[in-house]
């Protein structure tokens, strides 16, 4: 995987957050009502200010710069105009090389579109070719179909189910973790090769 492009792909590039750019842009996702639920979360739906946005980005950025076991990453258009989601890597684990992702999409079609599955590609090259951990997971709420998918096109496991644990819409919903291994995705790359 020589000359590999860790951050950019056909549709979609990874980038730096920028907490005075990205504020507005995340500010307005919260007052979509559908937003904050997307998230496996027990925070109250609530909509926030540029000024509360730019707050709460500056003091997670922050944070990640202080201990180093978390990276965040702006999912853009290839020209950078428009941010469609947020990923974070988090919990980094150096000693055992597993770490726990989280994906925010700006809206519930999102996670549905080849968006999605690309910035999922993206983030196993950076977790198993970069920083070289040997395991990604990641814990999604059941109504998430579209993440669920993409996950899966992607080559997750569902590695367990928390039964209704999560409650959302006036219905009981389970919690389900998935996982992949960098064994799984090595595999998956050299196949894919293959057929190409």
């Amino acid at each position: 995987m020589k000359n590999t492009n860790l951050f950019t792909a056909p549709n979609i590039c990874l980038t730096a957050l920028d907490a005075v750019a990205d504020a507005k842009r995340f500010a307005t996702w919260t007052h979509d009502s559908r937003f904050i639920p997307l998230i496996e979360d027990d925070s109250p739906t609530h909509p926030l200010s540029e000024a509360q946005a730019k707050k709460l980005l500056d003091e997670i950025l922050k944070e990640a710069d202080e201990d180093r076991t978390t990276f965040w990453f702006g999912i853009r258009t290839l020209d950078k105009s428009e941010l469609l989601g947020i990923a974070t890597l988090h919990w980094i684990d150096w000693g055992n090389g597993a770490v726990y992702m989280d994906i925010t999409m700006k809206n519930l079609e999102e996670y549905g579109k080849t968006s999605t599955k690309e910035a999922l590609e993206l983030l196993q090259n950076y977790v198993f070719y970069e920083i070289h951990m040997h395991r990604l997971s990641i814990s999604i709420p059941a109504y998430n179909t579209g993440l669920i998918e993409s996950l899966q096109n992607t080559g997750f496991i569902e590695e367990v189910r928390r039964r209704e644990a999560i409650f959302r819409f006036d219905k009981r919903w389970d919690s389900i973790h998935f996982g992949i291994l960098a064994s799984d995705w090595k595999e998956k790359n050299d196949s894919n090769k293959l057929h190409r």
